[in-house]
């Protein structure tokens, strides 16, 4: 035994190293932000860690110090593992769908717009800066536990002791991929190697993917005939579209959901039909959940099904025919209201409408709401009064509708006299509809979430029946679920759809389409998808 090596020291040091250890794990196995994050899953060891620490105990063995050129790359493996894990956690739990490292960091961007308009700006400078001293503090953190353990490395018996347990647990590991291990014990240890060689696979196929997806949009663009009169059924009637955020399934089929919702669209359903207006409803598939509604409204348009968002690049790169292009040959004057774009969007040229609105372009001069820059029902009535009532042709608008946007934290109240709506200014006279939930934990939003559905139906319902729309198709349906927070991890990706129309008639070809009448969709099996009704649509009301 060296004579510098005394017992007391190594027992000293053995406790901080175990210490070191400790921190290491639980920084790369904590499943931030699922609930519940703590479990005895932080007490098992994570292999990449394992294998950190034994690279430092063989630099040791050979006389290798830890220092900062050998410190360093370890700390960013660290901090890459933990940035992948929580991309591995964030998209199942607010998604309901794996996470995929090279089409998901494309909505890092989005990602950030959604933070910032979702807090003050005084909450958004104070998160931001105790975000920055927290990642500062933990990459301290993570340098010194690294150090720490280098300098334990240093021992004769801190290696030999780090060998032999190491060779425990690749034996335990061992047992346990080959089937032998115990099956009422928990796997003896953590790893995301596996998942990241699945993504490095990803990347190193993309071309074969790249090659699948185009595939898939020209399909699409096949599967439609050459009408020469498309949508001549409609006899020039007006059509509004409108696809409201997070309107989805849950609301008619979880119990909890119904019992609150069931009031609202009991009231939708009756104050329609008070104002001559006859419903069919159904079920379609929406490619997301949770958010990144493009998909959704672009697989309704396009007849592609745009399961990622590389399909989605593909699509607005193609030349397949969207929904409004075919309105235009029908002598429709075709219009986009967005007022949830905030930023550039160059995609949505492909969509091909006439005229855009996004949030700049409706002179909104009242407060924001959340993620919504202004209220739908300010929206409703600025594009009625702006492009409805004075245009004498047959118009095609499609509404992507925000006030039900998450995390549903602020909220507008409803204006009975729409005559008070104006440019919106007196909404700055008006307290609005708060709740203390916001992002990262929606698990309580639940209440927060059926207050905007039922002010987006409050605002339908009102704005169908007191403004002149007659006979006018107007279709309504959700983009996706809402966040699996409020849905939980088994709801399908289920929106529901409703047509509406004075002229009964007209509604006649959605039967054969699967929809049935009243407010309240068929939920027997087989559902069609999103990418299941331009097709179906011009079906029904081509030559």
């Amino acid at each position: 035994m060296s004579a510098r090596f005394r017992p007391s020291l190594d027992r000293r040091n053995l406790a901080t190293f175990i210490l070191a250890w400790a921190f290491l794990n639980f920084f790369i196995n904590f499943d931030f932000p699922a609930t519940p994050p703590l479990s005895f899953k932080l007490l098992r060891p994570s292999l990449e860690v394992w294998g950190l620490l034994g690279m430092l105990c063989a630099l040791a063995w050979v006389g290798r110090a830890a220092r900062a050129p050998i410190i360093l790359p370890m700390t960013v493996v660290l901090v890459f593992g933990r940035l992948f894990r929580l991309g591995d956690v964030i998209m199942p739990v607010y998604f309901n769908r794996p996470f995929n490292l090279y089409m998901d960091i494309g909505y890092l961007p989005g990602l950030a717009h959604l933070l910032a308009h979702s807090f003050s700006p005084a909450r958004l400078t104070l998160y931001a800066a105790l975000t920055a001293v927290l990642v500062a503090a933990l990459v301290w953190a993570l340098w010194r536990a690294l150090q720490t353990a280098g300098a334990f490395f240093r021992y004769p018996a801190a290696r030999y002791g780090f060998a032999g347990v190491s060779l425990v647990l690749a034996l335990a590991v061992g047992a346990y991929q080959s089937g032998r291990y115990p099956v009422h014990l928990p796997p003896p240890a953590t790893a995301f190697a596996p998942r990241l060689a699945a993504e490095v696979a990803f990347m190193v196929n993309i071309r074969d993917i790249r090659h699948r997806g185009l595939a898939a949009v020209q399909m699409a663009a096949e599967r439609i005939p050459a009408y020469e009169a498309p949508l001549a059924g409609l006899r020039g009637r007006n059509v509004y579209l409108f696809l409201i955020e997070s309107y989805g399934q849950t609301l008619f089929k979880k119990p909890e959901h119904w019992q609150t919702f069931a009031p609202s669209i009991q009231w939708l359903a009756a104050t329609l039909n008070r104002g001559g207006y006859t419903i069919y409803s159904r079920y379609l598939r929406s490619p997301t959940f949770g958010g990144a509604s493009w998909l959704a409204f672009g697989t309704l348009e396009s007849g592609v099904w745009l399961s990622d968002q590389l399909r989605y690049a593909y699509l607005v790169a193609s030349r397949v025919p969207p929904l409004a292009s075919y309105f235009a040959r029908a002598g429709y004057r075709t219009l986009s209201i967005m007022p949830g774009t905030t930023m550039p969007w160059p995609e949505g040229r492909y969509f091909g409408y006439q005229r855009e609105y996004h949030a700049r372009d409706l002179d909104y001069r009242g407060p924001a709401f959340g993620f919504a820059p202004m209220p739908d029902q300010f929206v409703l009535d600025r594009v009625y009064r702006r492009e409805i009532m004075p245009h004498e042709g047959p118009l095609f608008i499609r509404y992507v509708l925000v006030s039900t946007h998450a995390p549903f934290h602020r909220q507008p109240v409803y204006l009975p006299d729409w005559e008070l709506v104006g440019d919106g200014s007196v909404y700055h006279q008006l307290a609005p509809v708060e709740f203390p939930n916001n992002w990262p934990d929606l698990t309580e939003a639940t209440e927060a979430y059926l207050t905007a559905i039922r002010y987006e139906l409050t605002v339908l319902g009102h704005y169908l029946t007191r403004f002149a729309h007659d006979d006018a198709l107007i279709i309504v349906l959700g983009d996706h679920q809402p966040n699996a927070h409020i849905t939980g991890s088994e709801a399908p990706s289920l929106v529901p759809v409703h047509v509406i129309c004075r002229d009964a008639s007209v509604l006649a070809p959605f039967r054969q389409m699967g929809f049935t009448p009243g407010v309240v969709p068929d939920d027997k099996p087989p559902f069609g998808g999103m990418q299941d009704f331009l097709p179906d649509l011009l079906a029904a009301f081509s030559r």
